[in-house]
């Protein structure tokens, strides 16, 4: 009768949480059937089935730590027939007193991460009135609990690269003002030949691509131990996406060989499977450049921690009218902070500085970074 064992994910995955069992024991499953979603430090993955048969047994329950080699289920063959038999045993009376048998699973609707939540407090979902469609319990609906939770997943990735950035990195932001009247009104305007609706954040990775073409220092890495530039063979562009699991920064390969159309297309997908949980490990690692972009709750400005081991990160923070000179006049534009943090050991405040301007430049003729058709 065999057991599944959690299987190697890749990108140096050591262990995963299980989220959710998608199959009960009894269930009959087929081959390649989704059976577990599991969490790990890069992102959550469902897990399928290289067996056919009936589910004999769940060997890590929902919300368990299990490392890589060790069982989460064994399934009964379908070649496996059970023993002839005259009438079914009764079933032996139970030692356990009632108090201690397993409660029922709770029926109340609510996502596996608010689940793993209130099982982490300590709070029966049964309890709570769901503020969500139909009752769902949100987050929000758990109360304040005085117990240690830990940090598991993109959260503890967070938290663990965030102190580690800010232990290695001598870190200086340099900060300018970008006028986006002209991006805006590119992008508002009729497409014509242009084969995808790009944005601002697409027109400001292209903008990045053909900066860190001209100055790669702000594409490579610095190794410390031998005290060397180490850069890259090409530019893989990192793209912070915020989550209803943390922060997490998707990677567009070979960023500056993609035409504008392609780049934009890329990083389509990456945040709409960043959010939806449907990234795999290797779309989250790799970065030689990140940008963080905060959108309309990018605030007036912030200092972006380096994403270590990059040397270099570009935030970009809301868009608003704001007064600006134009001809002598005072008109409104369409404006927002550019901020660019960096490694001191590597990158001088003049150079970082020039790397904004030239990217400010950029942004102001929208229409050459897409080109033609694009």
């Amino acid at each position: 009768m065999p057991e599944f064992n959690l299987p190697d994910l890749g990108e140096g995955v050591t262990e995963g949480e299980v989220v959710e069992w998608r199959v009960s024991e009894g269930d009959t499953v087929a081959r390649d059937q989704v059976l577990v979603v599991v969490g790990t430090d890069k992102a959550t993955v469902e897990i399928p089935s290289p067996y056919e048969g009936v589910v004999d047994a769940i060997l890590a329950k929902a919300g368990a730590t299990v490392e890589v080699g060790q069982p989460l289920i064994r399934v009964k063959s379908a070649k496996e027939e059970p023993p002839p038999s005259a009438s079914p045993p009764a079933p032996a009376p139970s030692d356990v007193p009632a108090a201690q048998q397993a409660a029922p699973v709770s029926r109340v609707p609510a996502l596996p991460s608010v689940r793993r939540l209130a099982r982490d407090r300590g709070i029966s979902l049964d309890e709570i009135s769901g503020s969500g469609p139909q009752g769902r319990v949100r987050m929000a609906d758990l109360p304040s609990s005085g117990r240690r939770v830990p940090l598991r997943g993109p959260q503890r990735v967070m938290a663990q690269r965030m102190a580690l950035a800010h232990r290695h990195v001598p870190q200086v932001t340099v900060v300018l003002e970008c006028d986006f009247t002209q991006v805006e009104g590119f992008l508002e305007a009729p497409r014509g030949d242009r084969q995808v609706a790009h944005t601002i954040l697409g027109l400001v990775a292209l903008a990045t691509v053909a900066g860190l073409r001209e100055s790669p220092i702000f594409d490579c890495s610095f190794d410390e131990d031998r005290m060397e530039l180490v850069y890259p063979e090409s530019t893989n562009l990192g793209i912070a996406v915020q989550t209803k699991e943390g922060l997490k920064v998707a990677t567009i390969r070979d960023a500056g060989r993609r035409d504008p159309s392609q780049l934009q297309r890329e990083l389509d997908r990456l945040i709409a499977a960043a959010r939806d949980g449907s990234l795999p490990p290797a779309d989250l690692t790799g970065s030689t450049f990140t940008i963080s972009s905060g959108g309309k709750l990018g605030g007036l400005m912030a200092t972006t921690l380096v994403n270590w081991p990059n040397v270099a990160t570009l935030g970009l923070h809301q868009i608003e009218a704001r007064p600006v000179v134009r001809a002598g006049s005072v008109v409104v534009g369409r404006c927002a902070n550019l901020s660019l943090s960096f490694d001191h050991r590597v990158i001088d405040g003049m150079t970082a500085s020039a790397f904004l301007y030239e990217l400010r430049q950029r942004l102001s003729r929208p229409e050459e970074l897409v080109g033609a058709g694009s």
